[in-house]
């Protein structure tokens, strides 16, 4: 999968790395939540965008964050990472 970077820079102007990492820590405040409802955000911030390109950033922030360890994803549901509450 490529960067989160390489991926908003190629399809969109107004959506930055740093504004979709808030977007799921915001999220991720009020508790677990599905990747379906972060799509909605990231179109708000470039109405140009498509679902698919919306997809494709979340997708890339998502695994990012993943691999960097801030946060676990469970089939669809997104939870903050806490070693605590390992399955």
């Amino acid at each position: 999968m490529p960067s989160l970077q390489y991926v908003i820079d190629t399809i969109c102007a107004s959506v930055t790395v740093e504004c979709v990492y808030t977007m799921i820590e915001a999220s991720l405040n009020q508790g677990s939540f599905n990747a379906a409802e972060l799509l909605p955000l990231i179109q708000s911030k470039d109405r140009s965008l498509d679902l698919g390109s919306a997809r494709m950033i979340a997708k890339a922030a998502l695994d990012d964050m993943t691999q960097g360890g801030i946060i676990r994803i469970e089939g669809e549901n997104i939870y903050k990472f806490s070693p605590n509450n390992l399955s």
